[in-house]
């Protein structure tokens, strides 16, 4: 099917709350880089930290690569400031001091395979036995990046070794693949959670990625910046959420 057809179906997925997609049990989220949580989850943190539940997250690069020719801002400064940005945008969703594991793997360079994969596997495994988290969320293993993918292949690897686990997919650059692009997946089950009432918290949390969302960083020609119409999917009411197959 297409990008456009598999979206189409994505749109008109059944509205759901907190509880049918989490249980009310604690729940991990995998994020590439820091503001993958806010953009693809931030409504779901929200609402779980609203009613007390425990929620983790797991930053799986340091986000390094985002201005890669900045002076201002080399490497370490970099890696600090979008460090500190997602302790803000964290702060703001409700997220209490220790719920972030980072596995620290340089930007565009998380392993899909070796004695990292496995390592890194074995931390966050260690997270959901000792935070009891029933479910995972993680980018969609179609997103069109490295990093994305890569986090998509640790969660599902992270199911298969707990296969109470429930794995949900969240998609960010896969919003923008062109509609005519085939996609190797079949028909989207899952969800949409509505976020109606946390959603000013949610781009509250988004703003706090301040080196992606301005000209903060303004001495790279080659630097990202989310653009209106890239944020756009990530502003609204809902938010999806594709049940992982088992493979």
């Amino acid at each position: 099917m297409t990008a456009g057809e598999y979206f189409a179906l994505l749109n008109v997925l059944p509205v759901c709350g907190l509880r049918e997609l989490t249980h009310d049990e604690p729940f991990i989220v995998i994020a590439p880089h820091p503001d993958d949580e806010s953009l693809g989850v931030g409504g779901l943190i929200a609402l779980a930290r609203s009613q007390g539940q425990r929620v983790s997250v797991v930053l799986l690069t340091d986000g390094s690569k985002s201005h890669p020719n900045s002076k201002k801002y080399p490497h370490d400064r970099l890696v600090s400031i979008r460090r500190s940005e997602l302790a803000a945008a964290g702060q703001i969703l409700g997220l209490p001091p220790g719920s972030l594991l980072e596995l620290g793997f340089p930007d565009a360079a998380a392993p899909t395979n070796g004695p990292e994969l496995e390592k890194a596997l074995d931390a966050v495994a260690d997270l959901v036995a000792v935070s009891g988290a029933r479910s995972a969320f993680v980018t969609w293993r179609h997103d069109p990046h490295c990093d994305h993918q890569a986090a998509a292949h640790l969660g599902l690897k992270l199911r298969a070794r707990t296969p109470t686990l429930e794995l949900w997919f969240y998609p960010i650059w896969g919003l923008h693949l062109a509609s005519s692009e085939i996609l190797p997946a079949p028909p989207p089950e899952g969800f949409r959670l509505a976020i109606d009432g946390v959603l000013t918290q949610k781009r509250a949390a988004i703003a706090a990625h301040i080196s992606q969302m301005t000209d903060l960083i303004d001495d790279d020609p080659d630097g990202f910046r989310f653009t209106p119409e890239a944020l756009a999917p990530f502003l609204g009411p809902y938010e999806y959420y594709i049940q992982a197959p088992y493979q």
